[in-house]
């Protein structure tokens, strides 16, 4: 004897022969078997219900509510240039539609932060976001504040400077600059080695002999030979291997022989170096 029952998913009467059944259908059988989510409509505000994988960013409950909320548009005045505008109501809700344009945008934007530089104390100028991680006007003042620098006074002026350390380690830092080298008269560290080493042996020489327009570090007036003390630094320069070169021209036409010696070879050894000229015996024992 069939009977009437209502289903438990569509709410429908339905007619059957089973006491037990509970839905009309297959389809509402498996409609009640998923689970589904409650979200927020987006449009109209309203709560409605779907299946977890139709879930997006934006939910709507129908499609006039999708339509209304982002093909309708206001419209708004400028804060800046009082020009109005039309802004779409999807920006409106994301916070936007306060500017015409970004150039009014940016006039808003807050004034720039004047600092000065920790190496040369320039003037400059930062955006307040970045107060905090620009220190420094270039590259070069960034890498120089970084450096282990060495305040020596100068052989020649007698003016304080400061040089790298790693400069002071490969045997520089005598003189300021070259101008107060050209102009020192005094004998270097590296021509005193050579000195001390002559008159150790007695070897009759002059130092600091002007010959011609050049000036020759050591003479040794009977042998008519020349000796030369290159400091690593000054002599490292492009323009001062031109002069070496056009002073080695100039001695060897009057008839003078030039043997020159590099700072790192004098420090390690004057008297191996002076062995190449004389000969020395004993030079190897005494270095």
């Amino acid at each position: 004897m069939s009977i009437i029952l209502t289903c438990k998913e569509c709410k429908k009467d339905f007619r059957t022969d089973d006491s037990h059944r509970l839905f009309c259908s297959r389809k509402c059988k498996c409609d009640s078997q998923k689970l589904k989510i409650t979200v927020k409509c987006d449009g109209c505000g309203k709560f409605f219900e779907k299946y977890p994988y139709l879930q997006r960013k934006k939910n709507y409950c129908t499609l006039k509510c999708y339509h209304d909320s982002t093909r309708m548009s206001q419209e708004k005045i400028c804060k800046v240039c009082g020009k109005a505008f039309i802004a779409s109501n999807n920006l409106l809700k994301k916070g936007f539609g306060i500017y015409c344009s970004r150039a009014c945008q940016h006039k808003t934007y807050p004034k720039r932060i004047v600092k000065y530089c920790l190496e040369c104390e320039k003037r400059i100028e930062v955006h307040p976001s970045k107060q905090k991680l620009v220190k420094f006007c270039s590259k070069k003042c960034r890498d120089d504040f970084m450096r282990d620098y060495v305040s020596l006074i100068c052989v020649g002026c007698k003016n304080t400077f400061r040089l790298p350390r790693s400069d002071v380690n490969r045997g520089r830092g005598s003189f300021c600059t070259w101008k107060c080298f050209k102009k020192y008269e005094g004998e270097t560290s590296i021509e005193k080695m050579i000195r001390q080493c002559l008159e150790r042996f007695h070897i009759e020489f002059e130092q600091e002999v002007k010959i011609g327009k050049y000036r020759a570090d050591f003479l040794i007036p009977k042998l008519k030979l020349v000796i030369e003390c290159d400091g690593e630094y000054w002599h490292s320069r492009e323009y001062s291997e031109k002069r070496d070169k056009g002073k080695d021209q100039y001695l060897k036409s009057k008839g003078y022989k030039v043997f020159r010696f590099p700072e790192e070879k004098i420090r390690k050894s004057a008297y191996q170096c002076l062995s190449v000229i004389f000969n020395f015996s004993y030079a190897a024992s005494l270095a």
